[in-house]
């Protein structure tokens, strides 16, 4: 940039996310490493072509963008390009770069717990909404995990998700439901393949 000026810098990447951003690559993929990318690359280009592909002939399942905070993308949308708004469109965010690859033996519900737990140590617990809510959350995501949640824990986790995400003081808060949000808004089947059945009252 000092060399060839910011107007060369800008030239790069979309209209609207302009320049390159590094990513931290990682996960199920042949190569993992620190990657520089023009924004507006694709998925399929970084997973495919910077990347390797996934290892071991498996399939490709999702691909984890922003770090722990950040939302799953699936398959369907691997040639979407990569910028701002385009992965807040999708459910997730660029934040901090991470990119973790995932591949068809992961259990999606799984993913959503493990970054949950990391939101929930993460939490400085200066606000109710992020301190409470995200351990509430981690403990429904456990519970569903177990196979011991019926259909009202899953609307309970929704309804958790949206008010931790509208009333959390920071971002932390603010984006911390977006694993669980993104995995239920493209893999809702394996929650509720984990869900037992409710006893009908009895009169």
């Amino acid at each position: 940039i000092i060399r060839h000026g910011a107007p060369w810098f800008a030239g790069i990447g979309t209209e609207k996310s302009k320049g390159t951003k590094v990513f931290a690559l990682a996960g199920r993929v042949q190569h993992t490493g620190l990657i520089e990318v023009p924004m507006g690359t694709t998925l399929r280009e970084i997973v495919f072509e910077i990347g390797g592909g996934i290892p071991d002939g498996k399939k490709f399942k999702a691909i984890q963008s922003g770090g722990p905070s950040g939302g799953c993308i699936p398959e369907q949308y691997l040639d979407v390009p990569v910028d701002y708004d385009s992965l807040n469109e999708l459910g997730s965010i660029m934040g901090s770069g991470g990119m973790i690859v995932i591949d068809e033996t992961s259990s999606m519900v799984e993913v959503a717990k493990y970054f949950m737990e990391f939101c929930v140590s993460e939490s400085c617990g200066k606000c109710v909404p992020c301190r409470v809510g995200t351990d509430q959350m981690h403990r429904l995501l456990e519970k569903i995990v177990k196979q011991k949640a019926a259909a009202k824990d899953l609307a309970l986790l929704e309804e958790l998700c949206d008010l931790v995400k509208k009333t959390s003081l920071c971002g932390l808060g603010q984006t911390a439901p977006n694993p669980v949000l993104s995995t239920l808004r493209y893999f809702r089947n394996e929650y509720e393949s984990l869900l037992r059945e409710e006893q009908p009252a009895r009169g």
